[in-house]
């Protein structure tokens, strides 16, 4: 068990510096503090999910243990005094990833986002939907389709692993972000380095041994809020077969 999770953390670890760092340099920096973390978040997530997500088959009820353990992995994370306090408000209400990053979630975690918009009235759906078609996909310039009026998140109970372990260290970042469409630079720390080891290890506990097939989060609304069908279908677990049932 403990050699699957070694394998599992150091491959996990190589995946995230190769997204993250550009240089042979930036990598040497980061990995130490990514390797110290990624053996127990592995083990927590992956390894040994809990017994919460082991005595239920449902789909549905295994992607919300695992949000459960996401949230708590990163409040733990937070809470360890080992970084910066987040630059994020603590009260929410701020949406700059919500406006400015591309919004993508696994299958599974369409099924959790499609069966929260069931049980939204019509009327909360159709505004929704009529907000979609001027947005086209999230990223640069655009927005999540779920973000109201307000700047809030309509479905915050069952947004996506990504949105919920993004938590960013530097306000100038996030401003650089937007106006450079990147980070400005290796030496400016954008989020925080067990973000992306949850997310990964989240994935891999989603879909074990395979590649999670991810969907852009406006372009699934618009298809499932128009089709009642595939939305009760996404609802109940049903995931098509070209998503990676």
């Amino acid at each position: 068990m403990k050699a699957q999770a070694d394998e599992l953390a150091a491959k996990i670890v190589d995946a995230v510096l190769e997204e993250r760092c550009a240089s042979e340099e930036g990598m040497r920096r980061y990995r130490p503090l990514l390797e110290e973390r990624a053996h127990r978040i592995v083990a927590r997530l992956v390894i040994d999910p809990g017994e919460e997500s082991e005595s239920n088959d449902d789909p549905l009820h295994q992607i919300h243990a695992l949000f459960k353990l996401a949230d708590a992995t990163v409040k733990d994370e937070l809470g360890s005094h080992r970084y910066p306090k987040p630059a994020c408000p603590d009260s929410g209400g701020c949406s700059m990833c919500c406006t400015h990053m591309r919004i993508v979630l696994s299958a599974q975690e369409a099924c959790a986002i499609a069966k929260e918009l069931l049980g939204l009235t019509e009327p909360e759906k159709a505004e929704i939907a009529r907000r979609l078609p001027s947005l086209g996909k999230s990223g640069p310039g655009s927005q999540c389709g779920l973000l109201d009026e307000q700047g809030l998140c309509t479905l915050y109970a069952a947004r996506p692993i990504n949105c919920r372990t993004h938590r960013s260290c530097s306000i100038t970042a996030c401003e650089d972000r937007v106006r450079l469409g990147r980070n400005a630079g290796e030496e400016v720390v954008f989020a925080y380095p067990f973000d992306d080891l949850v997310r990964k290890s989240f994935h891999h506990a989603v879909q074990p041994g395979g590649t999670p097939h991810f969907l852009e989060m406006n372009t699934f609304l618009s298809n499932v809020l128009h089709d009642k069908e595939s939305l009760a279908a996404w609802a109940s677990g049903q995931i098509p077969a070209e998503h990676g049932a």
